[in-house]
């Protein structure tokens, strides 16, 4: 096990990190927020705290409540300004945040280094942190969804004028959703900074964000084990398949193909279906 730990922790840790990005992002396709910001957050969340980190002389930790509080800050005005769009127009609002913030990281040298990115980043991330921060992000996810705001979340997703006429306040509900979601997105992109030792303008584009989202997809929006999966399964499928990029391409496109026409409620449901074709 310890062999096993050493030869892929960071495979591992990359997992992690990318299924609490993921959950995320499963909060938000439980409203049906389809937003593309995660990596714009990420990049706040990663910039800020590697500039209090290594030129501050902040800890880990404040650095790491900083990153989550700008980037559920920077959530929190966006959502004001976008959750009044609907549909692709808001992905669209979302997908044009993460480009500036990625060409603002790109030009502001003195704090982001540029387009070289920033080297030397200390490594202060652990396993154990990424671990725990998945088991209460999936905690407090389970939490609110089996809660009266999961209820109303649910309701949402299938009649959003029926909650308003109802007399609540769908768009309280979903900025309050989008915060969340950002929060996280800030911590992962604290974390992840502190992990890779290096960030580039680069590592928080559009193909951050799509990841993100369609590992919720992948792997289901209805059980809250779906994230962890897709992420699990879009994060080892390349690294197992580095001999080749045009079929590591070509398999994750496949798997998401199928996934998508055979198991709308994602790989999660696979399981569930079994058993019953085998009782039928």
């Amino acid at each position: 096990m310890i062999e096993f730990f050493n030869a892929y922790h960071n495979v591992i840790d990359l997992c992690l990190l990318n299924s609490v990005l993921a959950i995320g992002c499963f909060l938000l396709l439980g409203v049906n927020l389809f937003s593309l910001a995660t990596g714009g957050l990420m990049a706040i969340g990663a910039y800020l705290s590697i500039w209090l980190t290594m030129q501050q002389g902040w800890g880990f930790g404040p650095a790491l409540l900083a990153a989550t509080l700008a980037a559920s800050l920077a959530a929190l005005g966006l959502g004001s300004l976008v959750l009044r769009l609907r549909g692709d127009y808001f992905t669209m609002a979302t997908l044009a945040f993460t480009e500036v913030v990625r060409v603002i990281a790109l030009n502001w040298d003195s704090v982001t280094g540029g387009a070289l990115g920033v080297f030397g980043i200390p490594k202060l991330t652990e396993t154990w942190h990424l671990a725990l921060l998945l088991v209460v992000v999936i905690y407090l996810a389970w939490a609110v969804r089996n809660s009266a705001i999961g209820e109303r979340m649910h309701a949402v997703a299938v009649d959003e004028l029926a909650v308003s006429t109802a007399g609540y306040d769908v768009a309280r509900i979903k900025l309050a959703i989008f915060t969340a979601s950002g929060a996280i997105a800030g911590l992962g992109g604290g974390l992840a900074a502190h992990l890779n030792m290096f960030v580039a303008p680069g590592d928080f584009g559009f193909l951050r964000s799509f990841d993100a989202v369609i590992a919720s997809v992948l792997g289901g929006v209805l059980n809250i084990a779906g994230p962890v999966i897709g992420a699990v399964i879009l994060t080892v499928l390349p690294e197992a398949m580095r001999f080749s990029a045009q079929m590591r391409e070509i398999l994750v496109g496949t798997i998401i193909l199928l996934a998508v026409l055979f198991l709308p409620a994602g790989l999660a449901s696979l399981p569930g279906l079994l058993r019953r074709r085998v009782t039928s």
